[in-house]
């Protein structure tokens, strides 16, 4: 039953990176997703956690992507469409805290994938921390707010108990 779940959960991210649910899509997703957990079954198992699926959580994240995705596009044709450029760019460190390799690898993904913003390197020590190259720097502590707002829901619909754990630790500690 587990299996069918991380290969369901595979499937929806396929549609939902593909951007349409048609029937090739969501049966391609399948198929992909049944391969994926089949062949690498090492996937889901990562510090003695495990990968965890939990459908609202995963509308919440679709839904955060959508807004961010219509936002960004909209902020970046006033970009092109300006006579005046209004471009601040940067590179900004974002920690990720106890996030496993395929967390960390789907946070990435939806960062590049929203206008604006392209991960561009990852350091992992102590701290894993994210290097994001961003187009229209307001504010590094809004743009880290965002990222772990992402984060957060990105972990809270695939993350296993213990990295909820540990990522409500630090937005504890972290917060003002």
């Amino acid at each position: 039953m587990r299996t069918l779940s991380y290969a369901v959960a595979l499937a929806m991210v396929w549609v939902l990176l593909w951007g349409s649910a048609s029937p090739a899509n969501v049966l391609s997703g399948l198929a992909v997703g049944s391969v994926l957990v089949m062949v690498v079954p090492g996937l889901r198992r990562r510090g003695g956690g495990r990968f965890a699926f939990r459908p609202l959580g995963l509308l919440r994240l679709a839904g955060h992507m959508v807004v961010v995705t219509v936002t960004s596009n909209v902020e970046l044709a006033r970009e092109v469409l300006s006579h005046e450029q209004r471009l601040r760019t940067a590179i900004v460190g974002v920690p990720l805290p106890g996030c496993s390799d395929e967390l960390i690898t789907l946070i990435s993904n939806l960062l590049a994938l929203s206008p604006g913003s392209m991960p561009i390197d990852l350091r992992q020590g102590p701290t894993t921390v994210l290097y994001v190259h961003v187009l229209h720097l307001h504010d590094v502590e809004r743009v880290r707010t965002d990222i772990l707002r992402l984060t957060d829901l990105v972990v809270r619909a695939f993350g296993s108990d213990r990295t909820i754990a540990d990522q409500d630790a630090y937005l504890r500690a972290h917060r003002p």
